[in-house]
């Protein structure tokens, strides 16, 4: 019986999330050319006036895909302070590592076809992260964070509990924000959310300062 409800609850929270990414995955193409321009410009902005980001030594940065709010500003940025950047990238056994990534990085394709640094000597595990700008396709007040499904980043940071190092930051448009989203036991919460309008730190429910 107890078996039984778990595969309910989980299928039923699966369901809920496929639904969700549909849904969020319209809005965020719905967004102007010119809008996602000025949203990436201010976020990267607002992140790095933050004083736990301008102490951090080593950070992690996606690439942006398609739609995602574009990194670019953001990496740009921080190479420019001097701060060590890593993104990450998949291997054939699909596990997500972080390498280091410069101006002069070569961009090679990961096992999963997208642009990604892989020098195996400049790799740096993610619990000596200071903090790491993750991608999203939706986010609650309380911290849950809704990716692509594949659970790259779950498993990465399965060590972690909340507020510990890495600080994890969510990226993305104010569109990205629901009420709630079905949480399962592997889900890896945000500590904050960088967004055009504001910093929040989602497991306190305050804005940053």
């Amino acid at each position: 019986m107890t078996a039984l409800a778990g595969d309910t609850f989980i299928s039923s929270a699966a369901m809920q999330k496929s639904a969700l990414r549909t849904e969020l995955r319209r809005r965020r193409r719905a967004i102007g050319t010119s809008e996602r321009r000025r949203a990436a410009r201010r976020t990267a902005h607002l992140l790095l006036n933050l004083r736990r980001v301008r102490a951090a030594h080593h950070v992690a940065v996606y690439l942006p895909l398609a739609h995602e709010l574009d990194t670019r500003p953001l990496i740009r940025d921080l190479l420019r302070r001097g701060t060590q950047v890593y993104a990450p990238f998949v291997d054939w056994r699909k596990r997500m590592h972080f390498a280091a990534l410069t101006r002069l990085t070569h961009l090679r394709k990961d096992s999963l076809g997208l642009a990604a640094p892989m020098a195996s000597r400049s790799r740096r595990s993610p619990r000596r992260l200071d903090l790491i700008i993750l991608p999203l396709l939706g986010f609650d007040a309380c911290g849950h964070r809704l990716g692509m499904g594949a659970g790259y980043y779950d498993r990465s940071l399965a060590f972690q509990r909340v507020g510990s190092r890495p600080w994890r930051v969510g990226y993305a448009y104010p569109q990205q924000q629901i009420a709630a989203l079905p949480a399962e036991p592997w889900d890896v919460r945000l500590d904050a959310v960088a967004l055009s309008n504001g910093i929040r730190r989602l497991t306190q429910g305050a804005k940053a300062g």
